[in-house]
């Protein structure tokens, strides 16, 4: 091969390849999908076989796009010593730039900028190295078939094999999507397909309200129950839960009215990945599920309950994102959030006002959902000044680097904030005066704010569980319905290890709703209640693991 066109393709998989070949050089990945780098960079060699005279200037324009679109894989690295994978693309497509702003600022450091730094320099070293050259017609067109061979032959021979042209193509998707500049393009053009089968599958269950067998106990109206679902909480920072600094006052002072359940988890580290799973019939085993079966919402309102949706969360109405999807199976939503920046300070205080206004209509069975903002980072963007209460190291291990200890005491601000949320939520439904009336709050996920080991890390990664990414809060309130009170009456049922996945079914059998897909043994409610060990990771990836820190004896299944 021309050393030239050499230079050209070494160019090619460098800059798609970082990534991967970071990852590999530290022993972080295997160098399987390297391979995949070095045959689809002959793909981007084409260019520069067929004008080779301008191969400075393609090589040039071509880089300077699969650069930016090789950075988020890069940084990714960088930070967690793991590759992108579609669930966390699809997080990404998730969020708002405000958030990925967010994420920016948090995980940004000195040390990153300077390997992306070094990545830039790199990449544009190579590119210097490119050299235009001639080359002639029949070699052209030998090369180019040489290389539409190595690459095309494998995924023609699927082709033939299966008789499905959808095999080439899915066998051509899955090793492009391993680096730039298809990655990050595959992966888009994945999650635009799986909203689309979402809406497609959720508007079919709403209006054919496919649950069956359905059967609803007589309940006393009116009725009003409460599904408060936090954000990024982890129960290790509350005091509510024997956390050292005092970060939840208001509920512990009406601890004897709460049903605080202590060993509860969520099965992702992500919103919409957890909510996935807490609103439907999906689990780690089977995580699909959300897409074909009933929702929580649609068993509900077949069940007679008028439904709302009040977020804080920073999703506009008009933005088709999975979230939303489920958002809009009730009867009225409220998206109160619609600042362009996070940072912009909408306090979840601000779901008061449509809160009380839907205690006071005058609805026969009524369930409102009320989605918060939470500790979501950064943190310091969670709280008012006035709960800015921890400004310095007391109460924390002594072994935790005084550079973290901001970040704590934001968070610590931010958990003390979301207890007078919460605490103010029960008081107006109390105030309310519903005999029939419940709330439960419950975090989406946790987050590791500097718990483990040398309390290097903060956020959350799949890859590399830690219990405080999994352990959230769980409480119940209820009124002056002694129905409702019974359904507490088991002190052991408070301590059992329980995943959230299994939210649906605890829920359900706590209003009384029975169906034919209603599992027993999966509802905290149930005597025929069956522990689970907790199994995490990504369930796409077959990387499940049980999570430390659990106990790990039981295997219901």
């Amino acid at each position: 091969m021309n050393t030239r066109l050499l230079y050209s393709y070494l160019f090619f998989v460098f800059i798609t390849g970082a990534a991967q070949i970071y990852l590999s050089f530290f022993h972080y990945s295997n160098f399987e999908a390297l391979k995949d780098i070095a045959a689809i960079s002959l793909l981007w060699t084409m260019p520069v076989i067929i004008f080779p005279n301008k191969a400075k200037k393609i090589t040039l324009y071509m880089g300077i796009l699969f650069v930016l679109l090789a950075l988020p894989s890069v940084f990714y690295a960088i930070i967690y010593k793991q590759e992108l994978t579609q669930s966390l693309f699809f997080i990404i497509f998730e969020s708002n730039i405000a958030e990925s702003k967010e994420y920016l600022q948090n995980y940004f450091s000195l040390s990153v900028f300077v390997l992306i730094i070094v990545y830039l320099i790199a990449c544009f070293y190579f590119w210097k190295g490119v050299k235009n050259f001639d080359i002639s017609n029949k070699r052209k067109l030998i090369l180019a078939a040489i290389i539409l061979a190595l690459v095309f032959t494998a995924p023609t021979k699927r082709w033939i094999k299966r008789g499905s042209f959808d095999a080439f193509t899915a066998n051509v998707h899955r090793h492009m999507s391993v680096a730039s500049p298809y990655q990050l393009i595959g992966a888009y053009i994945d999650y635009q397909r799986e909203i689309e089968v979402v809406e497609k599958n959720l508007n079919e269950l709403n209006q054919n309200q496919t649950v069956s067998g359905l059967i609803v106990d007589e309940v006393k109206t009116p009725a009003t129950h409460v599904v408060v679902i936090g954000e990024s909480t982890s129960r290790l920072h509350m005091s509510l839960y024997g956390y050292k600094r005092k970060t939840n006052p208001k509920l512990e002072s009406i601890k004897s009215e709460l049903e605080v359940f202590t060993n509860v988890f969520s099965s992702r580290p992500n919103t919409i990945e957890s909510l996935e799973q807490v609103l439907t019939f999906a689990d780690q085993s089977n995580p699909d599920l959300y897409k074909t079966q009933p929702s929580l919402m649609s068993i509900l309102k077949q069940a007679g309950y008028k439904l709302y949706w009040i977020s804080n969360q920073q999703t506009l109405t008009t933005r088709n994102t999975m979230l939303t999807s489920f958002a809009k199976q009730t009867d009225e939503q409220f998206f109160l959030n619609n600042a362009r920046s996070q940072n912009s300070y909408s306090f979840d205080e601000k779901v008061f006002k449509p809160y009380q206004e839907l205690l006071s209509k005058q609805d026969e069975k009524k369930i409102i959902f009320v989605h918060l903002i939470g500790t979501h980072m950064s943190y310091k963007y969670r709280y008012p000044e006035t709960f800015k209460n921890f400004n310095d190291d007391s109460s924390l291990d002594n072994k935790i680097p005084k550079d973290k200890v901001e970040r704590i005491n934001h968070y610590d601000n931010a958990v003390l904030y979301n207890d007078y949320v919460v605490y103010e939520l029960i008081d107006m439904l109390k105030s309310a005066k519903i005999e029939n009336s419940s709330l439960v709050y419950f975090s989406d996920h946790g987050e590791e704010v500097y718990d483990v080991g040398d309390h290097q890390f903060q956020g959350r990664n799949e890859a590399t569980p830690t219990l405080g990414m999994y352990a959230i809060p769980f409480l119940f309130w209820v009124g002056d319905n002694e129905k409702l009170k019974s359904k507490f009456n088991n002190p052991s049922m408070f301590i059992r290890q329980y995943n959230n996945s299994d939210f649906i079914y605890s829920y359900t059998d706590f209003l009384d709703i029975r169906y034919d897909k209603f599992l027993s043994h999966e509802s905290l409610f149930s005597d025929n209640f069956l522990q689970d060990s907790i199994i995490v990771g990504d369930p796409y990836s077959k990387k499940l693991e049980k999570l430390d820190g659990t106990d790990q004896t039981f295997n219901k299944h």
